[in-house]
């Protein structure tokens, strides 16, 4: 099972975040080898790098390296970890790795959010003290498994600096072809705020990215947006 999921943080600029990040989920996680690639960081670099990109490549350029990278090493399942969470609970790989395994129509699992983490845009990723698994229309990819021919069977992500659009893309291929994506209230992670980030101009900037890409893909940036129809799992 270890050699079915490779496990990778996706870093930049994280320094001592990461290298905590990074001890904690080893010491969880004892047999899973834990992967960093560092996006070009001009400074603050991880310790434990074991990939480096020359070139940053953006977040999504980043998340399709990690993905690359899973086939690279045989992989059935990537587990991507932003380098901007800070687990609350113990994140059980091979765990999250058996709900996987068991339920085989699942093709994203990810961790739950703290009720004070700044992804207010996704309320239904909030854990809700009952340690479920639970059906949603789609989840952001901070800390998920992802199955990694379900991803190659709608052509992999498109290139995109932000990687706006991706869960979006993900949640409406679920929906087509009859598969399934979890929240587990198991886990919980808090995504910190990076006001620089946020603001209306960068928020601009990778709304519009995120039409002009998956309008060239479907036609209409629009066919993804998100199914709101929630479900459980057991």
């Amino acid at each position: 099972m270890k050699n079915e999921i490779f496990c990778i943080i996706l870093d930049y600029c994280g320094g001592v975040r990461t290298n905590i990040l990074y001890k904690k989920l080893t010491k969880w996680n004892p047999g899973f080898k834990i992967h960093v690639l560092d996006n070009a960081s001009p400074e603050n670099k991880c310790d434990f790098i074991t990939h480096q990109n020359k070139i940053n490549s953006g977040v999504g350029g980043g998340i399709r390296d990690c993905i690359k990278l899973a086939r690279e090493y045989g992989s059935k399942y990537v587990m991507f970890i932003a380098n901007d969470i800070v687990p609350v609970t113990k994140i059980d790989i091979g765990h999250l790795m058996e709900i996987m395994e068991f339920n085989d129509d699942v093709v994203q699992i990810s961790a739950s959010l703290t009720k004070n983490s700044d992804k207010k845009y996704y309320p239904w990723m909030t854990n809700m003290d009952n340690g479920d698994n639970r059906l949603v229309h789609h989840a952001d990819l901070l800390c998920s498994i992802l199955d990694l021919d379900f991803i190659e069977s709608f052509g992999g992500f498109p290139e995109s600096k932000s990687g706006w659009g991706y869960d979006w893309e993900i949640g409406y291929q679920a929906k087509i072809k009859n598969k399934k994506i979890v929240i587990s209230d198991l886990y919980r992670i808090k995504h910190v705020n990076d006001i620089k980030n946020n603001s209306s101009e960068t928020w601009n900037i990778k709304l519009q990215e995120l039409k002009r890409v998956y309008n060239k893909r479907y036609g209409n940036f629009n066919v993804i947006k998100p199914f709101f129809d929630l479900d459980s799992i057991s």
